[in-house]
């Protein structure tokens, strides 16, 4: 199973995306990179909601603690300083002086809900197996990910190393995490071809659609969509 995540990560073009290379190269301008980071909030609150529709489907108690460990960190440990919600806005304040209020006044992007929606049919609807495998595959590509950011956030000038924050928690714990849901994987990719079907599907599914979602994001940096009212932006939100 190695080689096929291996296989999974090179082949899905994340490395290649354009919304790191804009970020590393320069050209990505910081007011377009934190209206992105704004809509990547509504990804960051929504993300535990699928993992425990995903805890609640694994068959024993042995399998589902590790996931429930990490729907319980996403939680802060039951501090709310440390949710990662709140870690996040913390980072939207100081890389741009954003409030909640202002997050709040934004309209959320067609690409945004295509990936949470994503998240949670599969989660709830498909083989526990494909569920597992999207949730690795995504922890594993957001610790590079969240390592790319923080550098390059950092090396545009826009925070000191000192002063990041998410990013630089994510490009530590995220490993751990995406190990956690690849040992309940590795228990079932011997058993049968049904399974390893279905562990196949879930890896390609959850590259494509994190991949697809900063693509997304970049494409539309220059939108700006403000709304009227306040208040969630789905009844399964975050």
């Amino acid at each position: 199973m190695p080689d096929l995540i291996n296989d999974v990560l090179e082949g899905c073009g994340y490395r290649q995306n354009p919304y790191f290379k804009a970020l590393k190269d320069g050209s990505f301008t910081k007011e377009d990179f934190i209206e992105t980071q704004i809509q990547f909030f509504f990804a960051v609150i929504f993300f535990s909601r699928p993992m425990a529709a995903l805890a609640a489907k694994i068959p024993t108690p042995e399998l589902r603690i590790e996931i429930v460990r990490n729907v319980w960190e996403e939680h802060g440990e039951g501090d709310s300083l440390r949710v990662h919600g709140a870690t996040f806005i913390e980072f939207l304040s100081r890389i741009g002086g954003i409030s909640l209020d202002q997050v709040d006044s934004r309209a959320l992007w067609p690409e945004v809900r295509a990936f949470n929606t994503m998240l949670s049919g599969a989660c709830v609807l498909d083989e526990y197996l494909t569920g597992v495998g999207i949730m690795g595959v995504i922890e594993r590509m957001f610790s590079d990910i969240s390592a790319w950011l923080g550098s390059g956030i950092v090396e545009r000038g826009w925070l000191t190393r000192e002063r990041m924050i998410h990013y630089s928690l994510h490009e530590k714990i995220d490993i751990k995490h995406s190990d956690d849901f690849f040992n309940i994987l590795e228990k079932s990719w011997s058993n049968s071809e049904n399974d390893r079907y279905a562990i196949e599907q879930g890896l390609w599914l959850g590259s494509y659609i994190f991949n697809q979602l900063y693509t997304g994001l970049y494409n539309a940096r220059t939108r700006r969509t403000l709304r009227s009212i306040r208040g969630s932006h789905s009844r399964a939100e975050g």
